[in-house]
C-alpha cells in the first residue's frame, strides 16, 4: 500500500517573474506579504508569471516517490484572471526544468478557492515549481495567493 505525503508552501513565498528591477519595465507591480498570503496588484492590461517552489519529496524511507496532484489556494477579484498554470520539475543536475503539466487556457476570476491539478503518474526526481500566469485586465485587478502544495506517493 502506498503512502500519501502532502507538502505546502505559504503564499508569502511567491516570486514574481517580471519586476522593474529585473526587466527595466514598470508594470506597476505591488506585493504585500502578510500572514494570510501575498496580495498582488499590477497596472491594468499587464501580465505576469508568479512562481511557487513546492517542497518536493524524491525518496521517503528509501522508496521512490511519484507526484500525484498539486493545489493552489487563492482569491482573485473580477478585474484579474488566471489564464494558465504550468508545473515544472528540476529533474537532474542540469539547469533544465522540463514542463511536466500544462493547464491549457484557463479563465479563473472572481473566486476564493482551492484549485486542484492532477499531475501525470511519474517518479519525482527533483523540486517542483508551480508557475501561475495572471492577467491584470482592469484597474484594481488583484490576486491573493494563500499557498501552493503537492501530493506525493511513496
Amino acid at each position: 500500500m502506498s503512502e500519501k505525503f502532502c507538502f505546502w508552501i505559504h503564499g508569502v513565498n511567491v516570486i514574481p517573474e517580471f519586476t522593474k528591477e529585473y526587466t527595466g519595465h514598470d508594470n506597476g507591480l505591488y506585493m504585500r506579504r502578510t500572514g494570510w498570503g501575498a496580495q498582488i496588484r499590477q497596472s491594468p492590461e499587464t501580465t505576469n508569471w508568479f512562481h511557487f517552489g513546492i517542497p518536493s519529496a524524491t525518496k521517503l524511507d528509501d522508496d521512490n516517490v511519484s507526484y500525484n496532484r498539486a493545489w493552489l489556494r487563492l482569491r482573485i477579484n473580477n478585474e484579474a484572471v488566471i489564464d494558465r498554470v504550468h508545473i515544472r520539475e528540476a529533474s537532474g543536475p542540469q539547469s533544465n526544468c522540463p514542463l511536466i503539466w500544462d493547464s491549457g487556457t484557463l479563465n479563473i476570476s472572481g473566486q476564493d478557492t482551492e484549485l486542484t491539478f492532477n499531475l501525470p503518474d511519474q517518479q519525482n526526481k527533483g523540486p517542483l515549481d508551480m508557475c501561475v500566469h495572471v492577467k491584470f485586465e482592469r484597474e484594481n485587478g488583484e490576486v491573493v495567493f494563500a499557498g501552493a502544495g503537492g501530493w506525493f506517493e511513496g
